[in-house]
């Protein structure tokens, strides 16, 4: 008699608490770096480990002042023009957005829109309505802002940014002010605010109309909220009363968690992580400098495995651990270093992942960089061969980049590297030299190719063995820029979409390759992640650069989050189906250096045994 072991490879466990939500429930405040200048009333943008606090307010007025946060101190840096407070803000430390506020030259509210560059800021296009005591949500390129004041009126409209102008699209369903707005242009989540009262209703967004969802524990405005629409924190705020209350949302419900130290309100934050954030300055009795860093407690159990089963014996019961089919939301990560496309990219999750070659307009690349889960660094480490429309096979410490263009002027390269966390190596080249969008399944010691173009499409398999290359059965349909399965095996694989815009799935079970559903929308160049069980395709051209993503069950597909920037050419690899990450790309004007990671938010049930 078969064991659950023997069947899913890890055994029944004891717990005294649930292992999926230890780490939000033991989560904690602790001291951090204080401002250089004390002040509430400010726009926010960026990570932990690379923030930004823009203008803002303090007893003297309102002012221009910016500061950057390396996860110790904060550094002044560039004046934005226009001194304001209650702005919104979105996007990185070295690519931001500010728009709105009171602004201090008019005595009243701006619609004026300032981008970062990382040196300096530019005044752009303005809002279509101006208001303040607004947050901001999003990336450089795909950002978003809801409701607000405009006084006389408590503002209803959304306004999303695409890098050059806003649009006003759908209005929320409570007009407010000072709502924490969190996720992306087209998942956002709206928590909380003031209608003239503190309130405690809770908007979800889908990029076409808001839906009432769950509210907040705790009516307040003015909070700090940082992470996705389906995974975040809010915290602090006032009732009116300034609060330290924090609350978490996963994707269903609010639950109280640690308290800040200090209770505040408008104060600087992070905006794309629920579990690595800040509250950085605000107001409470008066402005103040004091930062709080917040993080997760570490998960004690060794598991976070899909259909994991263990017993709780603080409650008795038996549970199963889970991901809900059909969730899921993209986040801003940290840009690249350099902005490019088309290279080669390994990674188990969001959070770990190296990317090899690419190309942009000053050629192809031999650059290797490392992503900690919030921002990249280059390697002193280069491909021996630059690289670029390769395929990738592996993970962030184990990885091949497997054959591919090269040099200028380019050509077709048999080469094969693996990469072992340090250091690049040469292996064993594939029997068939190809470029264009090349899928890769597998692991750095059995994996596979297949697809992209000889240059002629091509439709020849290939299966490594950790030594050399054998050539396997034939795709059914010959063709270049496909996705992939990333994390498939040599015995079960997928190959989906591809040129011209196909929207044709092959699934591969070690033999043969047989066809099965079809995409819901045909493209080529996009990017893919997961097993032949429960896959991701996402982003890509169909006519025009997409951000669609569609999630894959075993039998069909399903549209799902949407990527906050459209891109096609983006990386070649990428985790799983519930922890994925995409870099670079082409979009309208050139090539881009960021990076959007996709999380599916796990969750824990009670487990019924049958007894039949």
């Amino acid at each position: 008699m078969a064991t659950y072991k023997s069947i899913k490879g890890f055994k029944v466990q004891t717990l005294a608490s649930d292992p999926l939500v230890a780490g939000i429930a033991g989560a904690t405040w602790s001291s951090g770096g204080d401002l250089n200048t004390g002040r509430g009333a400010m726009a926010s943008a960026g990570i932990l480990t690379a923030g930004l606090a823009m203008a803002g307010q303090n007893p003297g007025g309102r002012v221009a002042l910016v500061e950057s946060y390396n996860g110790s101190a904060w550094t002044e840096i560039a004046d934005i023009n226009t001194s304001r407070g209650f702005s919104g803000g979105f996007g990185t430390s070295t690519n931001a957005v500010i728009t709105g506020g009171y602004d201090a030259a008019v005595s009243g509210k701006s619609a004026k829109t300032e981008l970062w560059n990382g040196s300096s800021w530019t005044e752009v296009n303005d809002l279509n309505t101006a208001r303040y005591r607004i947050q901001g949500a999003g990336i450089y390129t795909a950002g978003i802002i809801a409701g607000g004041t405009s006084p006389p009126s408590v503002v209803n409209s959304t306004e999303t940014w695409n890098g050059t102008s806003w649009s006003e699209t759908h209005e929320i369903n409570t007009a407010r002010y000072g709502m924490g707005l969190s996720g992306t242009t087209t998942a956002t989540l709206g928590a909380g605010g003031n209608t003239g009262t503190v309130v405690a209703n809770v908007e979800s967004y889908n990029g076409s109309s808001w839906t009432e969802v769950a509210d907040i524990n705790t009516a307040r405005g003015q909070g700090l909220s940082s992470g996705t629409n389906a995974d975040c924190i809010l915290a602090g705020g006032a009732t009116p009363t300034v609060v330290a209350i924090t609350e978490y949302w996963d994707n269903s419900s609010w639950t109280e968690v640690a308290d800040m130290a200090t209770a505040r309100e408008t104060q600087a934050s992070t905006t794309s992580s629920s579990t690595s954030a800040y509250a950085a300055g605000g107001s409470g009795t008066t402005s103040f400098a004091g930062t709080e860093e917040w993080a997760t407690a570490p998960v004690t159990s060794t598991f976070k495995n899909e259909g994991q089963v263990y017993y709780n014996s603080a409650s008795n019961v038996l549970k199963l651990t889970k991901t809900v089919f059909g969730t899921g939301a993209w986040a801003s990560g940290g840009a690249l270093n350099v902005a490019k496309r088309s290279g080669g990219l390994g990674a188990d999750t969001n959070s770990a992942a190296t990317y090899a070659g690419g190309q942009n307009p000053s050629g192809t690349l031999a650059t290797t960089e490392l992503y900690n889960g919030t921002a990249w660094t280059v390697s002193a480490q280069t491909l021996n061969e630059s690289k670029t429309v390769q395929g990738t096979i592996g993970s962030s410490t184990s990885m091949l980049v497997v054959t591919g263009l090269t040099g200028s002027p380019t050509a077709i390269t048999v080469n094969v590297e693996e990469w072992n966390g340090s250091n690049w190596t040469e292996k064993a080249n594939v029997n068939t030299g190809r470029y264009e969008g090349v899928g890769g399944s597998g692991t750095s010691t059995s994996g596979m190719i297949f697809g992209g173009k000889e240059p002629a499409q091509s439709a020849k398999t290939e299966i490594y063995n950790g030594s050399g290359w054998t050539e396997v059965s034939d795709l059914n349909t010959a063709r270049a820029r496909v996705g992939a399965s990333t994390k498939g095996t040599v015995t079960a694989s997928l190959c989906f979409g591809g040129e011209p815009n196909r929207a044709i799935t092959e699934e591969w079970n070690g033999s043969s390759w047989t066809e099965v559903a079809d995409l819901n929308t045909g493209r080529q160049e996009l990017g893919g992640a997961g097993v032949s069980t429960n896959a991701l395709a996402y982003a890509g051209h169909s006519g025009s650069d997409s951000a669609l993503t569609e999630s894959w069950n075993g039998t069909s597909w399903t549209e799902v989050a949407d990527m906050a920037t459209a891109r096609r050419h983006g990386t070649t690899g990428s985790g799983s189906a519930t922890s994925a990450i995409q870099a670079s790309g082409e979009v309208p004007g050139g090539v881009t250096a960021a990076t959007e990671e996709w999380t599916v938010p796990a969750t824990v049930t009670n487990l019924t045994v049958g007894t039949s």
